[in-house]
């Protein structure tokens, strides 16, 4: 997107305000500043109800956003130890404050269980069909499948896929492993494939997630 001025635009990227000039411009001109965390919970800390939380900020709150805020005005987009830190104490003190009935208290059948497990402890195998999946279960293909998508809102085979690019973002924040590898242990057959159903799913390649993205040194 752009702001405008009376006769420049100012490009605006996306992830942080560009300068303190910018800034105070607008808030001068009454434009209210954004700041967007994106980040999954996963099983079963994802079960929450989609909806929007407004919350009052607390003063310990207000200091972490601005701590957080002044690093990405400066341009900081590798935050270090104190700054991963102060990002997972902002969410974990908001999750906290999410209403309890918000949390749906789902009860997922045991044969689905037993097959998401499966998936976690094999996710680097390229291949996990639903034939095994429901033989693990005890029922048919099509029956496997049905159930599975009615307790999670996912095919198994799309509920896999979604692991396995949450996997690779960890590791693309989290370790050194090269994109080939990471492909690998993901059970992406190679890292064309992985970066087409990753950038297809976040939007963004692999290279970039991680070079805009990486929260620990």
């Amino acid at each position: 997107g752009s702001a405008m001025d009376q006769s420049q635009p100012y490009s605006l990227k996306g992830g942080r305000v560009e300068s303190r000039e910018m800034e105070e411009k607008m808030i001068g001109d009454g434009t209210v500043l954004h700041m967007f965390i994106h980040f999954t919970l996963g099983y079963p800390f994802d079960t929450i109800s989609p909806e929007i939380f407004l919350f009052e900020a607390t003063k310990d709150q207000k200091q972490l956003i601005h701590s957080i805020t002044e690093q990405l005005i400066h341009g900081r987009v590798k935050f270090n130890q104190p700054g991963s830190l102060e990002l997972y104490s902002l969410l974990f003190s908001l999750l906290h404050q999410i209403p309890v009935d918000a949390w749906r208290n789902r009860i997922l059948d045991s044969r689905v269980i037993r097959g998401i497990l499966h998936m976690e402890e094999n996710i680097k195998e390229i291949e996990i069909a639903n034939r095994t999946l429901a033989e693990i279960g005890g029922m048919s293909v099509n029956a496997y499948a049905r159930i599975f998508k009615e307790q999670t809102g996912y095919s198994p085979r799309k509920y896999l896929q979604k692991m396995r690019v949450e996997k690779a973002c960890n590791l693309l924040h989290h370790s050194d492993l090269s994109i080939d590898q990471i492909a690998s242990t993901c059970g992406f057959s190679d890292r064309y494939y992985f970066t087409r159903i990753f950038t297809r799913t976040m939007n963004i390649s692999p290279g970039v997630y991680r070079k805009n993205g990486v929260l620990i040194n």
